[in-house]
């Protein structure tokens, strides 16, 4: 099972939370950034879908679910760089609940439960 496949979106009001382990939020950052113009990458509970395009940054949650960016590159290098430090602070174990927020999108980091170590 690829990485990625482990975060799973949540909806909370209008606030949607991208949630993983360190290494599944890393694994879904490089697939995103070294993405060509369009990427569909399943997900534990549905799909990211990323698209470069000129502009700002767009978030959209449609389907079952599946969450949607586009952007240009340096609108959307916001999303990966949240991706990476929300990933190095679940690592590093500094925060209690590690989160970014890109807009509506909120970045979460789990750790593994006592039982999974």
């Amino acid at each position: 099972m690829d990485d990625q496949r482990l975060c799973r979106l949540r909806v909370h009001g209008d606030d949607l939370d991208l949630t993983g382990p360190a290494q599944s939020l890393r694994a879904l950052a490089d697939a995103l950034r070294g993405a060509a113009d369009t990427l569909e990458i399943p997900i534990r509970n549905g799909a990211v879908v990323q698209r470069r395009a000129e502009g700002p940054l767009a978030i959209e949650l449609r389907g079952s679910p599946t969450l949607h960016l586009s952007g240009a590159p340096d609108e959307l290098a916001a999303v990966w760089s949240a991706l990476d430090s929300v990933a190095t602070a679940t690592d590093a174990g500094t925060e209690d609940s590690p989160h970014r927020h890109v807009g509506r999108l909120v970045v979460t980091g789990e750790r593994p439960s006592p039982d999974d170590l």
